[in-house]
């Protein structure tokens, strides 16, 4: 859904329309250049009663917003957009579309835009459909029962995954509301890489590094089974090797495609076993200071893979070569530390910051206020290795000295 245009690679053209295995339809992706330009064919799947187009600001101003309205209306279809959504939405938000969906009978939503469209895109869905108020659902007081109105979602950045995934996060006050529920997932899932080229170098970074701690967060965890391995180790191959690249040159279209295919896959990995603590530590340092989800995470996971090391070795040796170590020279205990390594040297490659300290705005006194937050609010069960506070203590004074 971009109209300049661009030259394609060539083994890169096809479109994959992939149906999930063992799954009711449609729970399909889509995915590939110019994917997108099949909105009106895919929304008129789900009937032709009036559509929602939910995004953000940013994808207003360039065109993206205007451009998939056009494609939608010149079809007969009946468009109404929502275009307010902010960086880690708030319940208002929600229910704000909530209401607007109501009012104008809408019968199907489009969320276009990075996680936080695709997060409100989704509670808005299951709300709006059942008739009940959102406020209910982030709070716990109810649970989702697949009577959502039909989804389908674009993502326009290379890192969340959300487009794949049954969770959804939501703000009320200051507080994180992290939901998870399998009628959550889309009806489907439209992948156009060309969507996310105008990312700058920053949002292209912070994304990249989000998609690999999903891999590496679902390879780590106690649960993790074959299934989130393969899905893990295909993602965090495509980005050591395309993420650089990506930051580097946005109009890399290569690198931008394998970009787009590894965070969903990495998304899977996490889908199939949970998360852990770089998770966690993102949520506490936004609470410090304002902080791009991916950013936080990348600050949290080099030094969760140490702690974990001394009893998960054997999967850090299969995320290091992975990321093109070549572990069958050396060591179980010399090729661990190497996933640790590699993972520092992507992020520095990449301009992301590796210490709090580096980071700034974060005093050295609040590490502590820090690890209680994290071990009180919000704990890691799955993690593969127990964490007390004391531990937790030391994840952050490492963390902020940098010392990994």
């Amino acid at each position: 859904m971009n109209d300049k245009e661009y030259k394609i690679p060539s083994h890169l053209e096809d479109i994959i329309d992939f149906k999930t295995a063992g799954m009711t339809p449609p729970n399909r992706i889509v995915f590939g250049f110019n994917a997108a330009k099949n909105l009106p064919e895919e929304v008129r799947r789900f009937g032709e009663g009036p559509v929602m187009l939910v995004s953000d600001e940013i994808m207003k101003d360039i065109g993206i917003v205007d451009q998939a309205k056009g494609y939608l209306e010149d079809v007969g279809l009946t468009v109404d957009s929502f275009t307010s959504v902010e960086p880690e939405p708030h319940i208002e938000t929600i229910e704000s579309l909530c209401s607007l969906c109501i009012d104008r009978s809408s019968k199907v939503i489009i969320g276009i835009g990075g996680g936080s469209v695709m997060d409100v895109s989704k509670l808005a869905a299951e709300a709006a459909g059942s008739g009940r108020p959102s406020r209910d659902y982030a709070e716990g007081h109810i649970t989702p029962e697949g009577k959502k109105l039909p989804l389908i979602l674009l993502p326009t950045t290379s890192g969340t995954g959300s487009e794949v995934s049954p969770y959804t996060v939501v703000k009320m006050g200051e507080k994180k509301r992290f939901l998870l529920d399998q009628h959550y997932y889309p009806n489907m899932a439209i992948i156009d890489p060309l969507l996310t080229v105008t990312m700058p170098p920053s949002v292209t970074a912070s994304t990249g590094i989000d998609a690999l701690s999903h891999a590496i967060e679902g390879m780590m965890v106690r649960n993790a089974n074959v299934f989130t391995e393969t899905f893990a180790i295909s993602g965090i191959g495509m980005i050591s090797k395309y993420m650089r690249r990506a930051v580097a040159d946005g109009n890399d279209l290569e690198a931008r495609y394998y970009m787009s295919m590894a965070a969903a896959l990495c998304m899977m990995a996490m889908s199939t076993s949970g998360g852990s603590y770089s998770h966690s530590a993102s949520f506490v340092i936004s609470q410090f200071k304002p902080t791009a989800h991916g950013v936080g995470c990348g600050l949290g996971m080099p030094y969760l893979m140490e702690f974990n090391r001394p009893v998960i070795r054997e999967k850090l040796v299969k995320i290091a070569a992975a990321m093109g170590e070549p572990t069958w020279k050396y060591s179980e205990e010399y090729s661990a530390r190497q996933a640790i390594l590699s993972v520092v040297n992507l992020m520095k490659d990449c301009n992301l910051p590796i210490s709090l300290k580096e980071y700034g705005g974060i005093e050295e006194g609040c590490i502590e206020e820090m690890a209680e937050i994290m071990i009180d609010n919000y704990p890691r069960a799955l993690n593969p290795r127990v964490m007390t506070k004391a531990d937790a203590l030391r994840y952050y004074e490492k963390m902020w000295h940098g010392r990994y």
